[in-house]
């Protein structure tokens, strides 16, 4: 009898059934595309953050390397637990010299380092590491180092040297002198302008510093710090150490790419680290308050729906209660048209969700994403959810009608 009676409903009020099939569908869709997003989003703005700046910086320790990192080290990065999260990183040695160009002497300082490196680590893949990963928001005017003899200057000396790509700088350091080509002058808004950067081979010969370097910028993809991740590990039990050590926190990064580097104390960059972790929290929590936003907003509709829909069936209702339908038959009746509507809704609303989201992410990032599987059961459950709340006002008004009054006519 209860199937007998759900069939005639819907066949019997289309348009109504329509409406709100129609609002479970899309709050379920935008629900969908919401949360599919949301994980993918967090880790592609993670890699558009990477483009702002390297957030791990690796210095010699206070003992060991007498005040130098070993070159030899640097592929280990690449073979850390964390090896897919770093993105790239580069190494620098500084070196204090005498720049003369045209009849013009400045003193500033020399950087040897990495521009863009082809990288072959036994057993991984290979890869390409340099300033060029690391900084892309470096603007250059010219083109990058591809020689030994080549260099770019920061756009401070270079004014003050009267250099333009194309020229010559001569670099002396305690009467070593080497005469680089200057083919890029970069601007970057910060102390790199007042700095010649040439290959890190040529500058190890010109300061007498083989195999060595000063630092070693790293960047690398990491979730927001969180109290546990603050925590010092040597307070940690050893069950809290290994999900410290296990989580891609800044700080376990930073230990992971320290413990293969002899010599060093690997420190995040907090200015960096703190503003992207705080991005990425403000970020999600917009994903989650649209999600129930638009989950609200379609259960409003959903209710408007059925309230309209339960002034129009106020005789059938209080029919089914003159001939002795009790509250729960008759709650039986409406959850269940919800419901069967909801599992319709739900289906199609992934399936629009799936298609929306991948709009977005083409949109917004240029690239694909693949749905989770646990969305499907989202939203499966999201238009249980919708449809549930939605029919609470109406039911209760349909469970209040009084029979006599609405039959008396």
């Amino acid at each position: 009898m209860l199937f007998r009676i759900l069939k005639n409903s819907f066949l019997k009020r289309p348009k109504a059934v329509f409406l709100v099939f129609l609002s479970i569908a899309m709050g379920a869709a935008v629900a969908t595309a919401f949360l599919g997003i949301a994980g993918e989003v967090s880790h592609k703005m993670a890699l558009e953050l990477r483009s702002y700046g390297a957030n791990i910086l690796l210095e010699p320790s206070a003992v060991e390397g007498g005040g130098f990192l070993r070159e030899e080290d640097l592929p280990n990065i690449k073979t850390v637990f964390w090896k897919y999260n770093i993105t790239g990183f580069t190494p620098y040695l500084f070196g204090v010299a005498e720049f003369s160009a045209g009849g013009k002497k400045e003193r500033g300082v020399v950087s040897g380092t990495w521009f863009s490196k082809q990288l072959d680590v036994p057993g991984e893949d290979p890869s390409v590491q340099g300033i060029k990963g690391i900084a892309p928001w470096w603007e250059v005017q010219g083109r990058w180092p591809e020689d030994a003899a080549e260099a770019m200057i920061g756009a401070a000396l270079a004014k003050r040297l009267h250099v333009v790509p194309g020229g010559e700088v001569t670099t002396t350091v305690r009467g070593r002198a080497q005469q680089f080509r200057i083919v890029g002058v970069v601007t970057t808004g910060g102390y790199e302008e007042e700095q010649l950067f040439a290959p890190l081979v040529t500058v190890q010969s010109l300061l007498q510093q083989q195999g060595k370097v000063s630092r070693v910028l790293v960047s690398a993809l990491t979730v927001p710090m969180d109290d546990f991740g603050k925590k010092d590990p040597a307070t940690m039990s050893k069950d809290e150490y290994e999900k410290w050590y296990c989580t891609a926190y800044v700080t376990s990064v930073a230990k992971n790419v320290e413990e293969v580097m002899a010599g060093s104390r690997a420190k995040p960059i907090w200015q960096i680290a703190s503003a992207e972790g705080a991005l990425l929290k403000k970020l999600n929590s917009v994903m989650l308050l649209l999600t129930v936003l638009a989950l609200g907003a379609s259960a409003t509709a959903v209710s408007t729906s059925l309230m309209a829909s339960m002034a129009e069936r106020s005789p059938e209702i209080a029919l089914m209660k003159a001939v002795g339908a009790d509250r729960f038959q008759i709650s039986a009746i409406f959850v269940g048209e919800t419901l069967i509507i909801s599992v319709a809704g739900g289906v199609v609303g992934y399936l629009l969700g799936d298609q929306l989201a991948e709009i977005i992410s083409r949109t917004v990032f240029n690239s694909t994403i693949s749905s989770p599987l646990w969305l499907f059961p989202t939203a499966i459950i999201s238009a249980f959810a919708v449809a549930i709340a939605g029919s609470v006002a109406p039911l209760r008004r349909a469970l209040l009608i009084e029979p006599v009054r609405v039959l008396k006519g």
